[in-house]
């Protein structure tokens, strides 16, 4: 993993300064980074360290001010990666485009997910998208299911293996994922497919570990400081263009403690 460095800022606590690698070195200039689903756990982490970098920011999300962020260097809009015309508004050709929109988690965590077509969706329209501005880089946030997806139509595994359960109810969902990332592959763009695993609210840890093989271990953890760094210090530059990309860690994931970690916090958010 490359080295960062972080030192902490006098604005609030807020923001913590990072120098990437790629913010002056090499002779890049800085990308304008267009960021959609900028409301996203993933989006706000890429915007507190984009922002302290700084880049600047274009975010897209349903509702912005759900952001409750200001700074001169981000631009929020209000738009739907269902609606073709509100990426195009965005949009300039200039920007790295970089997508963390996905389908938020069900109320029951263990509850099967009926069909799903946002991540094709969402492909057909910002690939129509960057194609028109004339875009060419595109991040994509896709998840490490992808690689270990159950059969759309193969048998409920039997209790017991929580892992195997939820990725049977979630077969819909990932199977969706596999396709997007099939048409981001033949659309031709600059892409990089980021596979994560299952990403935490902690301090970087610096201990992400990569594959391209396809063979990314299952239920492993990651933060979301370190997957929000990687991406930006892969907005320019050749290292993983046109690749998907496992991103784990030697931490492995004990599923009920994160389900319990998830209802707590849900009853929380309602009292």
């Amino acid at each position: 993993m490359n080295r960062r460095h972080f030192m902490a800022t006098t604005a609030a606590g807020a923001i913590t300064a990072l120098t990437s690698r790629f913010s002056l070195a090499d002779g890049h200039e800085k990308p304008t980074i267009a960021l959609m689903g900028a409301t996203a756990r993933s989006g706000r982490e890429i915007i507190r360290q984009g922002l302290a970098a700084g880049y600047k920011i274009k975010g897209m999300a349903r509702t912005p001010s759900k952001l409750g962020v200001e700074h001169e260097n981000l631009q929020m809009f209000k738009g739907d990666i269902r609606d073709r015309a509100s990426i195009d508004a965005i949009l300039t050709g200039d920007e790295v485009v970089v997508s963390m929109v996905g389908r938020g988690p069900p109320a029951d965590p263990m509850a099967e997910i009926g069909e799903v077509d946002i991540y094709t969706v969402m492909a057909t329209n910002l690939i129509g998208a960057m194609k028109a501005k004339g875009n060419k880089r595109l991040i994509m946030a896709s998840s490490t299911g992808v690689e270990h997806r159950a059969d759309v139509n193969g048998p409920k595994p039997p209790p017991g293996d929580m892992s195997a359960g939820w990725r049977w109810n979630a077969r819909y969902l990932y199977n969706d994922m596999y396709e997007m990332e099939k048409m981001i592959v033949a659309s031709g763009l600059d892409h990089i497919l980021l596979r994560p695993g299952f990403m935490v609210e902690e301090p970087a840890r610096h201990d992400m570990k990569f594959s391209t093989t396809g063979e990314t271990p299952g239920a492993r953890v990651i933060t979301y400081e370190d997957f929000a760094a990687f991406i930006l210090d892969h907005l320019v530059g050749e290292e993983f263009l046109n690749t998907a990309i496992g991103m784990y860690s030697d931490t492995v994931m004990n599923p009920q403690a994160e389900i319990d970690k998830f209802l707590a916090q849900q009853k929380k958010n309602k009292g």
